[in-house]
């Protein structure tokens, strides 16, 4: 089941990104106009979907996101990845270990194609790739790890389980399991483009029935401008046992654990 949550979330123009990396002060500027958006959540690099701007300025959307993740702490972070020049294992390791920095904050949007990628590009079914990220975050529940060091026991390995997912000649074979645990919000949230036909995900993003919110340029004095902070106004970061008590994505956007996750069995 998909909700439609897309107002609350405000996408990120991959130019926004470029000037504030090239910048001193650049991300913590950037973090601010967010902070004022009001929204609960930001998806990064939705750009390469777009035939026009995906040709344009670049930036890793993870990368982007532990950033700005660090200057908002209390907001959401979505990144954006096509099975052009990805692979769904690296994907989903990479999503999954960003998921655990930024205490269960994070989600990927995966689309049909990266248009930043060479046109000759071999592309596979988005669709398979995003149920294959998904199937990898769920072969090493969180809970199996136990830590008892008076029994000399660290992990119920028999919990961890491989995928073997087997797409034929023209998909994806992956044995997995991920070498990741799942996280605090039991895994990432999973949403998808508009154009990508995956039934099961959390979220479906863009096109005319689901557009993200705008990132508005803040006017002063009637013209639009950067705003003039050194940082975002979120507070200050008062530890980890506050960390672990902030909400997670789901819990921003008010979405359930998958069941597969409460069971611990891959998809």
């Amino acid at each position: 089941m998909t909700l439609d949550v897309s107002s609350r979330i405000v996408g990120v123009p991959d130019q926004d990104l470029a000037a504030a990396v090239a910048q001193p002060g650049g991300v913590a500027r950037l973090a601010d106009r967010i902070a004022r958006s009001g929204a609960v959540a930001v998806v990064i690099g939705a750009d390469r979907f777009d035939p026009v701007r995906g040709r344009g300025h670049r930036v890793d959307p993870t990368s982007a996101a532990l950033a700005l993740g660090r200057a908002l702490p209390e907001l959401g972070l979505i990144v954006a990845a096509a099975p052009t020049r990805e692979h769904p294992y690296n994907v989903a390791r990479r999503v999954l270990s960003l998921d655990h920095v930024l205490d269960g904050r994070v989600g990927l949007l995966v689309g049909t194609r990266d248009h930043g990628a060479p046109t000759a590009a071999r592309t596979h079914d988005a669709a398979e790739f995003a149920a294959v990220v998904r199937g990898l975050w769920r072969t090493w529940p969180l809970d199996s790890i136990v830590g008892d060091r008076d029994a000399g026991l660290f992990v119920h390995a028999d919990r961890i389980r491989p995928l073997d997912h087997d797409g034929g000649p023209e998909g994806y074979r992956v044995r997995g399991p991920l070498t990741t645990p799942s996280s605090r919000q039991g895994e990432p949230v999973l949403a998808v483009w508009h154009d990508v036909p995956a039934a099961d995900a959390d979220l479906v993003l863009g096109g005319d029935d689901h557009p993200l919110a705008t990132l508005a340029p803040v006017t002063v004095r009637g013209r639009s401008a950067a705003v003039e902070a050194t940082g975002p106004r979120t507070g200050n970061d008062p530890g980890r046992a506050h960390r672990a008590s902030r909400p997670t994505l789901r819990d921003l956007l008010e979405l359930p654990v998958p069941v597969a996750v409460t069971t611990g069995v891959p998809a």
